[in-house]
């Protein structure tokens, strides 16, 4: 079965334009998201297939409007939940707690 990840070979998305390269660093919150993924690989959490997979069960509207870093944030979050790492409870409530804090001074 495809998924919307499998989009080699349809028509209608355009040619690629390597200047709109979307796997560069545009912000901090990428390379913290790249970097959790791999010490998450490294740690045995997860492996590079569960990853791709989860990536892949994004609903089609979210996975074509969302960043390349977005979907591996959503793979990380998506897998590190799932395998137990922690809760979504303790999850939901961290984002509250830095969303109180600010983005400015989260840590």
């Amino acid at each position: 079965m495809r998924s919307i990840a499998d989009m080699g070979g349809i028509q209608g998305f355009g040619p690629v334009d390597p200047a709109d390269d979307d796997t560069r660093f545009k912000a901090e919150w990428e390379a913290d998201t790249f970097a959790v993924n791999l010490l998450s690989l490294a740690a045995g959490c997860f492996n590079i297939d569960e990853s791709r997979h989860s990536m892949e069960k994004i609903p089609a509207v979210e996975y074509l409007t969302t960043t390349y870093f977005e979907h591996w944030l959503h793979s990380l979050e998506d897998l590190l939940i799932s395998k137990g790492v922690f809760s979504q409870e303790e999850y939901q409530t961290r984002i509250a707690e830095l969303a109180a804090k600010g983005a400015g001074d989260a840590a």
